[in-house]
């Protein structure tokens, strides 16, 4: 390995572990689970700090419950409808989104197909896929969702369309306008779907949403997640937003009730203000340090909005991955022929960032250009 690229590692690591006094404040008694990993996991795209304090309390405070199912989920649901000043009969509860995006895909596109952009979150798609229902994919252009070829690619097989905002694994925000402008001219034909599980982390959050559709009437089923910002994944509490029909089509699909600890950390969660900006804040910093890390190695990459950052390193996706992975740090993949080099680095702990960017200059050594 050159010496330069070495001191170049050693000079970001100790940028990464910096960064942890800066947002200690910010996370007040958060921390990481394993702050002292042997693997760097850049491969999920959670919040590594876990749940605010509040929510620590909640679940603690619910082991009294544990004997008892969750019944009565009307007091979440009411929050919820009242912070997106919608009726409470729009609001369902899941287990984490992933349940609903599943239950519902499978069931609206029985007997059809679903269309989605590509690359894009598939593990609902796929799991629809198992089930006999395809999804007919419709490249990105220029990193960004392809609004006429889209449109060009319904068919009368197609019984949903799907969208993550922002895209997974890009983490481009979908163009506002251009996504409303689809979702009126075909929610009347067929349900759209969007995802927003990184909804919190999208600039002025709170008007970017596709909620207002819902307000509208329009079979728009927007998804949200306890799991990502909120640093929930583990606890499973999601919910969607959408038409009374689809609300009570997605409580006929469940078969089982929220969990106890879920579904008091999620109480606990919502409109805990401090701590959602102190976990943007921080995700923020981390996606600006894996930016210094592409700069510093000559990598592209493209600004994101997500809790990850696609990064282009002008080499074999997979060969980079496996080169990772040896030394500890895990990435993610995406197959897709328009990505052949590009890699998807998930925020983390400044322990883990501090670990790729001591091994990333060896395995660019390692591994040739394309």
């Amino acid at each position: 390995m050159k010496r330069r690229s070495l001191l170049r590692g050693s000079a970001l690591a100790l940028t990464t572990l910096t960064a942890q006094k800066t947002v200690s404040s910010a996370f007040a008694q958060s921390a990481p689970v394993d702050n002292n990993p042997k693997r760097a996991r850049l491969e999920v795209t959670e919040n590594p700090y876990g749940p605010a304090p509040a929510a620590r309390r909640a679940v603690a405070e619910s082991v009294p419950y544990a004997p008892y199912y969750v019944e009565d989920e009307s007091e979440l649901r009411k929050r919820i409808a009242g912070k997106e000043n919608l009726a409470d009969e729009l609001i369902a509860l899941s287990n984490g989104s992933l349940d609903a995006l599943s239950l519902l895909t499978c069931d609206i596109a029985r007997g059809g197909c679903v269309l989605a952009p590509h690359p894009t979150y598939v593990t609902h798609l796929n799991y629809a896929q198992r089930r006999g229902i395809p999804t007919n994919f419709v490249p990105l252009r220029d990193h960004q969702i392809d609004f006429d070829a889209m449109r060009k690619a319904i068919t009368t097989e197609t019984r949903l369309v799907y969208f993550c905002n922002p895209n997974n694994p890009t983490g481009q925000m979908i163009d506002h306008d251009a996504l409303i402008d689809f979702c009126r001219d075909m929610a009347p034909r067929f349900p759209v779907m969007i995802d927003e599980a990184y909804y919190e982390l999208l600039p002025d959050y709170q008007r970017m949403t596709m909620v207002p559709l819902v307000r509208e009437g329009l079979d728009v089923i927007v998804t949200r997640t306890f799991s990502k910002v909120y640093g929930m994944a583990g606890l499973r509490i999601g919910y969607i937003l959408a038409q009374s029909p689809r609300v009570k089509q997605l409580y006929s699909l469940t078969t089982t009730s929220r969990n106890q600890p879920g579904y008091r950390a999620a109480l606990a969660s919502l409109g805990d203000e401090a701590y959602l900006k102190g976990a943007v804040t921080y995700l923020t910093q981390c996606r600006e340090i894996i930016y210094r890390l592409c700069h510093a190695h000559g990598l592209g990459y493209l600004p994101s909005v997500g809790t990850f950052v696609y990064v282009d390193t002008h080499r074999p996706a997979t060969a980079m991955q496996d080169g990772l992975a040896r030394y500890g740090v895990d990435v993610r993949v995406f197959a897709d022929k328009q990505y052949e080099s590009w890699i998807r680095i998930g925020t983390a702990t400044p322990r883990e960032i501090a670990m790729l960017a001591k091994v990333l200059p060896q395995v660019i050594e390692e591994v040739p250009l394309l």
